[in-house]
């Protein structure tokens, strides 16, 4: 067992637009995001199970079955191998659960992703 306080958690930098904090389980990774307006996520697929909680702001995911998006206090489940991109519409403050857990998060192979020369690309 185990407590975490996302208040005494380092953000991690991902660009100028986006930072999350990491807690790792056994079988779980939780990460506390804030994003920036304009913040976009390129299209991928990935082996986890994802839930978003959005606590603040608004923002737009695209499946090849159509867009949703999120307004506070709603949650949408992204399940394993469904391709998705997104945008941020308003500042975006969330509660992101993976499993099983993110180890690309932990060993940095996600920086692909994320990388962006003009700072404002981001994967979730």
């Amino acid at each position: 067992m185990a407590v975490f306080d996302f208040d005494q958690i380092q953000p991690e930098h991902i660009t100028e637009l986006y930072r999350r904090k990491i807690v790792q389980g056994e079988n779980v990774t939780v990460a506390r995001l804030e994003a920036g307006e304009g913040a976009t996520t390129r299209t991928h697929r990935h082996q986890h199970e994802e839930i978003i909680i959005l606590l603040k702001g608004c923002w737009r995911f695209h499946f090849p079955s159509g867009d949703v998006t999120l307004w506070p206090n709603q949650m949408l489940t992204i399940p394993s191998g469904v391709e998705h991109s997104s945008e941020v519409l308003e500042d975006v403050v969330a509660i992101d659960v993976c499993t099983p857990r993110r180890q690309d998060w932990i060993n940095g192979d996600d920086r692909a992703l994320h990388y962006d020369p003009d700072q404002s690309l981001w994967g979730v």
